[in-house]
This record gives C-alpha cells, sequence and structure tokens, in this order.
C-alpha cells in the first residue's frame, strides 16, 4: 500500500510543479493536457499549443520506453523509474529552460506510468486518479451492494483501499509541492531521492 501511496504523492508533486512553475502545464495530467490542447488549437494559439503537444509526446515517448525495458528486462520495472529520478536531477541541475524542462518532466512521468501498474493486488496508474475514482466507486459498489455477495458474483476488485490511498496521496504530493517545497532552489531533488529510494528497494528482489 506505500508503494502507491509514494508513487501517486510523487506523481502529484510533480504534476503540481510543473502546472505551477512551467506555464501551467501538465507533467503528468494528460487528460487535462489533451483538453487544454484542443482549447488553444481552436483559438490559434500556436505557441502554447506547442508546449502541450511537446508534453504528450513526451509522455507517450516514455511510457514506451518503460514497456520497452519491462519486456527486455523480466522483474526490470525498477529500471524506468531509477531513468526518472535522473530525470529529475537533471531537470534540477541544468539550465534547460522551461519547454525543456517540462519535457524532461513528462517523460519521466510516462516511464513511471508504464512501469509499475501492478500494486496491492490490483491494477493501479499511479500518474492517472480520473481512473482510480471510478474503480474506488466500483470497488465500494462491489462491497456493499448485497446482491454483489452472491455465489454467483463477480470477484470483488482487490483492495478498493488503495484506490482511496493514491487519489490522496497523489493531492497530498501536489500540496506538499505547494505548502513546504514552494520555495526551494531545487525542489525535484526530493522526488528523485525517493525514486532512487524505491527503484534500489525494487531490485533488490522485492515485489511491488
Amino acid at each position: 500500500m506505500w508503494q502507491a501511496a509514494l508513487l501517486c504523492a510523487i506523481a502529484g508533486y510533480v504534476d503540481a510543479l510543473g502546472y505551477l512553475r512551467l506555464g501551467s502545464v501538465f507533467a503528468a495530467n494528460m487528460t487535462g493536457n489533451t483538453v487544454l490542447l484542443a482549447i488553444v488549437l481552436a483559438k490559434g494559439e500556436w505557441l502554447r499549443a506547442a508546449a502541450y503537444g511537446l508534453t504528450l509526446a513526451a509522455f507517450f515517448a516514455g511510457a514506451i520506453c518503460a514497456s520497452v525495458i519491462k519486456r527486455a528486462v523480466p522483474k526490470g520495472a525498477w529500471l524506468p523509474l531509477l531513468v526518472q529520478a535522473l530525470l529529475l536531477v537533471v531537470a534540477s541541475l541544468s539550465p534547460l529552460g522551461p519547454d525543456k524542462e517540462l519535457v524532461l518532466l513528462a517523460f519521466g512521468m510516462g516511464l513511471q506510468g508504464a512501469a509499475v501498474t501492478q500494486l496491492a493486488g490490483t491494477n493501479l496508474y499511479t500518474v492517472v486518479i480520473t481512473a482510480t475514482i471510478c474503480r474506488l466507486a466500483s470497488g465500494l459498489v462491489d462491497e456493499l451492494w448485497p446482491k454483489a455477495k452472491g455465489p454467483n458474483a463477480a470477484p470483488a476488485t482487490a483492495s478498493w483501499l488503495v484506490f482511496v490511498v493514491a487519489w490522496l496521496f497523489y493531492g497530498i504530493g501536489a500540496a506538499l509541492e505547494v505548502l513546504l517545497f514552494d520555495g526551494l532552489r531545487l525542489p525535484l531533488l526530493i522526488p528523485a531521492v525517493l525514486l532512487i529510494l524505491y527503484a534500489g528497494w525494487h531490485a533488490l528482489g522485492r515485489r511491488a
């Protein structure tokens, strides 16, 4: 359960940082970026459209890379997370400019999103909250609806509590970036260190 909390908090943290510091573009929330891209395209705001488009492309590329790594390296889900941590360090220490920094962050979020999709015995994407809320609702109905508990009922969601944790900690991560770390010179080093520790734990043969 703590793995879901950690990864969702990191995603919320990086998402908030990207939105607040890098031109109101999300680093992880591609649903929001897709809507915002459509809006600015409809308005003919081509420069802003380029920022959203590059972010979406970078996220997709990161997800592709993580999927390739997982296919090539059995039990290697920790590798994309380590790469993500290194990208966060680069984004912190190198004067890249907002656009390039955003591309690095989005690529890293794509790596995270595709690297770890099984947590607490269920499918969970740590960079997506909309689907998490829907699965939480479904899990609660399965748990509480009397007719769903008959002999022919479908198996209940593995653990609806993990969806509560994911939703809660995504918001907590975003709030922490604003309330505690907004004034830091290198705020991305915090999630980078956490990812390195998590990747190291994972590499030692633990299972997420």
